[in-house]
């Protein structure tokens, strides 16, 4: 299955929605997308349709609306920070439908379980 193509308005919104962490009421996102209440509910919808984010009827100002809270998180890159998988030998030939994989991958294994440990295998050290 093929990922959906974002648009750049979508990922605007998005980029909004994480700053904003907890969620932002539809009409705020507009606004700030400088873009008219029209639009602004189609490319909410088309995130919800993507799962990127979920639309919550709320009650605000009096009025009823929708929030808009994201389904994802930034990604944190420090998590991989010391991965064999950059300077692998294998990296060329590893991957879906690949000669190797990460599934069952040694190397991933032993450092995955050193780091739990709170340590890091000294071969793989940054």
């Amino acid at each position: 299955m093929q990922p959906s193509k974002i648009s750049k308005l979508e990922e605007q919104a998005i980029k909004l929605l994480l700053e904003r962490g907890e969620g932002i009421l539809q009409s705020e996102l507009w606004h700030e997308l400088g873009v008219s209440s029209r639009d602004g509910s189609r490319i909410a919808i088309k995130l919800e349709k993507k799962g990127l984010v979920k639309r919550v009827r709320i009650l605000a100002n009096d009025r009823w609306t929708m929030k808009l809270v994201p389904q994802i998180k930034r990604f944190n890159p420090s998590a991989l920070f010391g991965s064999p998988c950059p300077l692998c030998p294998f990296n060329q030939n590893c991957g879906p439908n690949q000669s190797v994989s990460p599934i069952g991958c040694t190397l991933i294994e032993e450092w995955i379980i050193s780091s739990s440990r709170g340590g890091q295998s000294a071969e793989y050290q940054t």
